[in-house]
């Protein structure tokens, strides 16, 4: 019994320490020194027809508040199933629902960062510490 707990509080605790890298991640516009000089580079290099910096701040926002929203999900279902001691059938499959969507939502992160690499063309290599996070998450 003693051990499950631990393991419990555990998973809580990593969804907390990667909302938090998340956070700072989004504090840092996920690697992108200067949206607008990305903007006016993409541009200049003719992979977009014209400077379109509300474009750009737009999904900047909004991949922001999607992560962080996946974030804020991923743990209250980790505390939901942890909430559920299962003593029967339905208790039990209860609890491996939330377990389930937290695994979603572990892949929805996945997701959104590699959109983000894709639209922001930010070296993937400074987002494996994020995957890895996500990874022992699922795990």
């Amino acid at each position: 019994m003693s051990d499950r707990t631990e393991s419990k509080f555990e998973a809580i605790t990593y969804s907390v320490e990667l909302h938090d890298m998340l956070i700072e991640l989004m504090q840092r516009s996920f690697g992108v020194k200067d949206l607008d000089h990305f903007v006016r580079v993409k541009y200049a290099y003719g992979k977009e027809s014209a400077e379109d910096f509300s474009k750009y701040r737009y999904l900047m926002l909004n991949y922001k508040n999607r992560i962080d929203q996946l974030a804020s999900m991923l743990t209250s279902n980790i505390r939901a199933a942890n909430s559920i001691y299962p003593t029967t059938l339905h208790e039990y499959e209860k609890r491996r629902d939330y377990q389930n969507t937290a695994i979603v939502n572990c892949e929805q992160l996945l997701k959104e960062l590699q959109r983000i690499v894709e639209i922001f063309e930010v070296d993937v290599n400074l987002y494996s510490r994020y995957v890895k996070a996500i990874d022992r998450e699922i795990g």
